[in-house]
C-alpha cells in the first residue's frame, strides 16, 4: 500500500536520499603544510646518503681564552688555569689578564701550570683573584729562534642515523570504486598523508632521538634520526617566564656569535607574539584615519652584530603546551650553512603504491622515506625555551 500524502508537501515529506547534496568540491582540511625547515634543507641543503649511518668532522681555531683556577699573588711565577686548559698554551705565549691588565710570558707548561716571566709592557705585577679571564694574545719569538712547540686542534667526529619514516592507508576496493563528493580514493587520501608525513619529518627534525637498537623480539635493528635537540647543548635558555628585550639580545649576542650569518629563526606562534610585543606598546595609529594596529615580525635585527635573522612562525607549534617549557614556547635558531638532510639513496620520499597482499580486496598505498640530518657545529645553533609572554621592561 502506498503512503498517501494529502495537502501541501514540504521537504520533511520527501525521501532524504532522493535529495541532491549541494556539497562543494573540495575538502577543507584544518592544518595546512608547514613544514618549512624541512622544505628549505631539501631546496638548499640536501645530499644523499650512501649508508645506513652518515658521518661529517667537524674542527675548530684553537683556543686563545682560559682563566685562573686559583688565586696568584704579585710575586707568583707559577700560574694554574682552568682543568684541561693547560694544552692552550705554549712556550713564549704573550697572556693578558683581563682582570687585572698584567701580560705575562709563558716560558714552560706543565700540565694545567704556567711557568710566567710577569709584568711584559707597561702594567706592573699585581696579584689577581681566581677565575679571572686570561686571554692568549700572540706567541712571541726571539731573533733566529728554532719554531718552538706545534699543536693543532683534533677533529671531531659527528655522525647520525638514519630513520624510516612510514605513513600507509588502505581502503576496501568496494570504497575505491564508490563515488564519492571531494574526489575519490585513495587519492584523496594521499593527499592527508604527504602533509602527515612531512609534519612527520620536520618533527623529526628539531626533535628526533639518535639511536639505533635491536629492540627485543626483533631480528632486524631500528635506527633513530637524531634532531636539533640531541646535539645542540652549547645555547640552550631558558627564560623562565616573560622575555624581555635586553633578554633576548642577550641570548642572541651568544647564539649568533659562531658560524656564518646564514641564520634562520623558528619559534612558536606564542614566542613571535612576545617579540611582537617589544614594538606593539610603542606604537600608534599613523593618523585619525588609521585603524590598523599591531607589529608583523618577519626578521629581527641583532643589536649585537647588527644583521637581520629571519623568523619564521611554527604556526603547528600551538598545538602544544604553551607553559613551563613545552615546545610552544619555543624558538630554535638554525645556522642553516651547519645542517644538511640527507635521504638515503633511491629511499628519497616517495608514494609507494599497491602494498597489499596478492590476494587482498583492498587497494593499500603509503609514503615511504629513510633519511637523516647533519647537524655540525652545535655551537653554531641556539635554543631559547620558556617564553611565556613578552616584557618591555
Amino acid at each position: 500500500m502506498p503512503t498517501v500524502l494529502t495537502g501541501l508537501v514540504d521537504t520533511g515529506d520527501v525521501l532524504a536520499d532522493e535529495l541532491v547534496v549541494d556539497m562543494a568540491e573540495d575538502i577543507k582540511y584544518l592544518d595546512p603544510d608547514e613544514s618549512q625547515f624541512t622544505t628549505m634543507l631539501q631546496q638548499i641543503a640536501s645530499k644523499e646518503a650512501i649508508s645506513k649511518k652518515v658521518n661529517w668532522l667537524e674542527d675548530e681555531l684553537f683556543p686563545r681564552i682560559s682563566s685562573l683556577a686559583a688565586s696568584a699573588t704579585s710575586g707568583a711565577t707559577t700560574l694554574t688555569v682552568a682543568t684541561g686548559e693547560g694544552d692552550y698554551f705554549r712556550a713564549k705565549d704573550v697572556v693578558r689578564n683581563a682582570l687585572t691588565g698584567e701580560a705575562y710570558r709563558v716560558t714552560s707548561v706543565s700540565t694545567d701550570t704556567l711557568t710566567v716571566v710577569r709584568s711584559i709592557g707597561d702594567v706592573a705585577a699585581a696579584s689577581s683573584a681566581s677565575g679571572a679571564e686570561l686571554v692568549i694574545i700572540s706567541n712571541a719569538a726571539k731573533e733566529g729562534a728554532t719554531l718552538g712547540e706545534r699543536k693543532i686542534t683534533k677533529k671531531v667526529l659527528g655522525y647520525n642515523y638514519t630513520q624510516i619514516v612510514r605513513h600507509p592507508f588502505g581502503f576496501t576496493n568496494t570504497n575505491v570504486a564508490i563515488e564519492r563528493y571531494g574526489g575519490q580514493e585513495p587519492a584523496l587520501e594521499a593527499k592527508k598523508k604527504l602533509i602527515e608525513h612531512k609534519r612527520s619529518i620536520e618533527q623529526l627534525a628539531f626533535w628526533g632521538a639518535r639511536d639505533s637498537q635491536t629492540h627485543s623480539g626483533d631480528s632486524e635493528p631500528t635506527r633513530y634520526a637524531g634532531g636539533l635537540v640531541e646535539y645542540l647543548s652549547s645555547n640552550v635558555d631558558d627564560v623562565g617566564g616573560a622575555l624581555g628585550e635586553d633578554e633576548l639580545e642577550g641570548y642572541l649576542r651568544d647564539g649568533l656569535q659562531h658560524g656564518s650569518r646564514n641564520k634562520v629563526l623558528f619559534g612558536s606562534p606564542l614566542f613571535s607574539q612576545s617579540i611582537s610585543k617589544f614594538l606593539r606598546e610603542r606604537m600608534a595609529p599613523a593618523g585619525p584615519s588609521e585603524r590598523l594596529w599591531g607589529a608583523k615580525v618577519d626578521a629581527y635585527i641583532s643589536g649585537a652584530y647588527g644583521y637581520k635573522v629571519p623568523l619564521i612562525t611554527k604556526r603547528d607549534w600551538n598545538d602544544f603546551g604553551v607553559t613551563g617549557t613545552y615546545y610552544g614556547t619555543w624558538a630554535v635558531g638554525v645556522d642553516m650553512s651547519n645542517v644538511k638532510i640527507r635521504p638515503l639513496k633511491t629511499r628519497n620520499t616517495k608514494l609507494l603504491r599497491n602494498r597489499q597482499a596478492n590476494d587482498a580486496d583492498e587497494t593499500t598505498h603509503e609514503f615511504l622515506t629513510e633519511l637523516t640530518f647533519e647537524v655540525a657545529q652545535e655551537a653554531t645553533h641556539f635554543i631559547i625555551k620558556g617564553v611565556t609572554s613578552g616584557s618591555t621592561s
